[in-house]
């Protein structure tokens, strides 16, 4: 049994970067208020934490990027960032801090956390499994507590002696009961009778620069090839809604206005996929969707859980890709790929991935009914190796626990 006093108020500061984290670490901050009433909530996050009366020290879209150089050009919102956490902790005396994935920058606020003597509880686990492996060294020394939504994580962890709880997937717990895939499809006046395409190039603007572009130019090719295709662009709420418009405006050819004034003919066949842009609703987008391409990461999960075959795509800077590729200890990239033990989803990475091989890829699974069937089989096992609903209650207890027992040591190094 845990004992808080209900007089005082508990501080927790909450750190989540992209968008995916962003909403776990909300439905965690939900689960926790459920069990603690007077918690007080500070930290980095976007719109779900914010939604949630956290008090946001910075908005993680000012963070949010992947990959060696790319951080560069984020430095001075980073250090910024830092500053401010630095000063919360010395100032306001969390009780505890809590990390959701987004390492890079989580890693240095561990640190400033064992400085001020606050005990770090880590939700949803970096892929240190999968490369930069030496890493599990830092979470020894900075981590109390991990908190891991995949099974095989739990079981990596325990072996290297690192404080370890299995939680479950927090995407279970939370997914809709969604109407037909013909009333989502209409709600967003689209035509159910249509092949419909779900696009998802990730939820940063960084990712989204290096990916869509070449998204756009292959639904273009596969328009060519199944003309009344028709194509869904889920916005993440971290997703810069202006240059995902500019970039579909530039990718998708629209009449000029002097053609649609021309004489009574029907206007002319201009090249390009119709985009139906919505915010959020990624796992309906993926659900309304015959097939999917996904930006590696949390939504390949999502696809799996919708039961949407994906073609799995991802790009780097090509320095970083190469030091990734020293690194990294994994067979596949896609999460869901790892979860079922073998390449469900094609993974069109880096320089694989062209708008020529999405298109043949997406092409090649529509005319194969024995291979999509085998595909649906390897996402029925992954829904079921992902737990039941509950995941952020079980989270929320363990950082419950946490707070409640830990007296830190100064860092010695």
């Amino acid at each position: 049994t845990l004992n808080f006093s209900m007089s005082q108020a508990h501080k927790i500061l909450i750190v989540a970067g992209e968008a995916s984290g962003d909403s776990h670490a909300a439905r965690l901050v939900a689960a926790i208020k459920e069990e603690l009433p007077t918690a007080e909530f500070l930290g980095v996050g976007g719109e779900a934490l914010a939604a949630q009366g956290v008090r946001l020290l910075c908005p993680a879209s000012e963070l949010a990027v992947v990959g060696l150089l790319e951080v560069a050009g984020r430095l001075p919102a980073v250090f910024k960032a830092l500053r401010d956490i630095g000063r919360a902790l010395k100032k306001e005396r969390p009780q505890l801090v809590i990390l959701v994935d987004f390492p890079d920058f989580n890693f240095w606020v561990a640190r400033l956390a064992r400085w001020h003597r606050v005990p770090v509880m880590y939700y949803i686990s970096p892929q240190v499994w999968a490369w930069r492996t030496y890493r599990v060294r830092t979470i020894a020394r900075l981590v109390d507590r991990m908190v891991v939504i995949f099974p095989f994580e739990a079981e990596f962890y325990r072996d290297r002696g690192v404080p370890v709880e299995y939680a479950g997937h927090p995407l279970v717990e939370t997914l809709p009961t969604l109407p037909s895939r013909a009333a989502l499809l209409k709600n967003w006046g689209l035509d159910p009778r249509r092949f419909t395409l779900a696009l998802l190039p990730g939820s940063r603007g960084s990712e989204i620069e290096r990916h869509l572009p070449t998204i756009l130019k292959g639904a273009g090719l596969i328009k060519q090839a199944i003309p009344e295709t028709q194509f869904i662009l889920p916005l993440a709420s971290t997703a810069p809604r202006g240059l995902v418009e500019e970039m579909v405006k530039k990718n998708v050819e629209q009449p000029p206005p002097a053609v649609l004034e021309q004489a009574r003919a029907p206007a002319p066949h201009f090249p390009g996929p119709p985009i139906k842009i919505i915010d959020g609703q990624s796992y309906a987008a993926l659900a309304a969707a015959h097939l999917a391409v996904v930006a590696s990461g949390t939504a390949t999960v999502e696809a799996a859980l919708a039961g949407t075959p994906s073609i799995i795509v991802y790009r780097l800077s090509p320095f970083t890709f190469a030091v990734g590729r020293l690194l990294i200890r994994v067979e596949h990239v896609g999460m869901a790929n790892l979860l079922a033990g073998e390449r469900l989803f094609p993974e069109l990475l880096q320089h694989q991935f062209t708008p020529e091989s999405v298109a043949k890829e997406v092409l090649s699974l529509v005319k194969d009914q024995g291979r999509l069937e085998s595909i649906h089989r390897g996402l029925i096992r992954i829904r079921e190796c992902l737990g039941g609903e509950g995941a952020s209650r079980r989270a929320a207890r363990v950082a419950l626990e946490v707070m409640a027992a830990m007296v830190l040591p100064a860092e010695g190094n």
